[in-house]
């Protein structure tokens, strides 16, 4: 074997030397050339009538001087380069005519949980996919967007009192279209998707900041009468935009809510014949507009982000019954620090389900802060939440911490949360640990 080196070193030797050699001697100058000497004159033969003729004088063609050889000089290497950052995953989209386009994305996250509970000190163990969906979006004649997102949260957990797995299955999440011919400042939008609520509720699950929202954000998701999980999603339509350079957002509209049962009488009664439910909301931009239906729970500092947002969501009961409100404020702080970043939101929410829907008097804060490390992509987040009723039945106080780890940014990313979950009885309280591993592009 070392003989086979030696002798590829050699050849190597022989066939390069001579190039280098080549590149790297100094250009000599041309040789110079001598002047043509003129020819011998020929034998003189003696002519005793005449005088000896002049010999003729024959000149050697001029000779061109070759052109001097040109050397370029040789350039020194080029000095380290750090390997480029790795490429954010491009977009699945087909560009088509008449401003038509298709738009494909994915949604993956898988996640290891470990859940106590109130009742003893045993601990729970589950490895599901949290969200698994698939994201179609385009436009269709310019004008006109739409965007689709079929999901199945939990998938394959072992839930209930025979312990099956959920799943597995699949199921509509979002299914609207938006009209944007007038602008930014006055769009419509009409089908499946969230009502105006408050900030966490309406962020994109690819892009939340810590492992998942606010333990009470969908708590009461399915309580307007679904016979699917809804996600919090509702059908209606609604107007959104941004007025004031992006100062002011609203969003207002009108849904399905709750539809009232029939009544079999006598006398009989039909069924839906009470009244929709509203919802609008307002917030206030004081540096960069958040342009897109869904929010994000961080922008990973490609957004200043400072704003404040109040919310109002109600329908009326059926035959004079105390109708559903809910109502809120929200801050959201997304700002980069050089390379780093702060982000930090809090959410106040109150709702009651009066007569209407199954849905306790309740109020909730949750909270969030955190820092994103640059040079590492690492943030350290705290998060918290306290839920309180009337008489004490519902008090809970949820403290959590963890680490987000952004190699990717939101397209790849690893999150470990530690959470401590106190239900109103303080001794009954338990511990989860919840690890996820997310990718998604769209």
């Amino acid at each position: 074997m070392r003989s086979a080196y030696s002798f590829s070193a050699v050849l190597g030797l022989i066939l390069f030397a001579p190039i280098v050699a080549e590149s790297q001697a100094p250009a000599e100058a041309p040789a110079a050339v001598a002047p043509a000497e003129a020819a011998p004159p020929p034998a003189v033969v003696e002519q005793p009538a005449a005088p000896p003729a002049p010999p003729p004088v024959v000149q050697a063609p001029p000779v061109e001087q070759p052109a001097p050889t040109e050397v370029t000089p040789t350039e020194p290497p080029p000095p380290d380069v750090a390997p480029p950052a790795p490429a954010v995953p491009t977009q699945l989209k087909l560009e088509l005519p008449n401003g038509n386009s298709i738009r494909f994305g994915l949604l993956w996250q898988l996640q290891y949980e470990a859940k106590g509970n109130g009742a003893n000190k045993d601990v729970s163990h589950n490895i599901f996919l949290r969200r698994f969906a698939l994201l179609i979006g385009g436009t269709v004649l310019t004008d006109f967007e739409y965007f689709f997102d079929s999901d199945f949260a939990d998938l394959l957990k072992s839930q209930g009192e025979d312990g099956f797995k959920n799943g597995p299955g699949i199921s509509t999440k979002d299914a609207f279209v938006t009209y944007k011919g007038l602008g930014d400042a006055f769009k419509i939008e009409g089908g499946l998707f969230i009502a105006p609520h408050a900030h966490n509720t309406l962020q994109g699950g690819a892009s939340l900041y810590s492992w998942d929202f606010f333990f009470n954000t969908f708590r009461h998701a399915a309580v307007f009468g679904s016979t699917g999980n809804t996600y919090g999603r509702d059908l209606g339509v609604q107007a959104r935009g941004l007025v004031s350079d992006g100062l002011l957002e609203y969003r207002a509209g009108i849904f399905q809510g709750k539809r009232g049962a029939p009544v079999a009488g006598p006398p009989p009664e039909p069924g839906s014949k009470n009244f929709f439910r509203v919802a609008a909301r307002l917030q206030l931009n004081l540096l960069d507009p958040e342009t897109g239906f869904f929010y994000a729970g961080s922008y990973l500092g490609a957004k200043k982000i400072l704003s404040f947002g109040a919310f109002a969501d109600y329908q009326p009961g059926v035959d004079d019954g105390d109708p559903y409100y809910s109502w809120g404020f929200d801050g959201f702080l997304d700002l980069p620090i050089g390379e780093d970043g702060i982000t930090a939101q809090v959410n106040l929410v109150d709702r009651n389900g009066g007569d209407l829907v199954a849905l306790p008097q309740q109020t909730f804060v949750g909270g969030e802060l955190g820092y994103r490390i640059g040079s590492v992509s690492l943030s350290p987040i705290v998060r918290g939440e306290h839920r309180f009723a009337p008489g004490e039945a519902l008090d809970e106080t949820d403290i959590g911490l963890g680490l987000a780890w952004w190699p990717y940014g939101h397209n790849a990313n690893l999150k470990a949360f530690y959470s401590r979950v106190i239900p109103s009885e303080a001794d009954l309280g338990y511990d989860q640990l919840n690890v996820q591993w997310q990718l998604t592009f769209y």
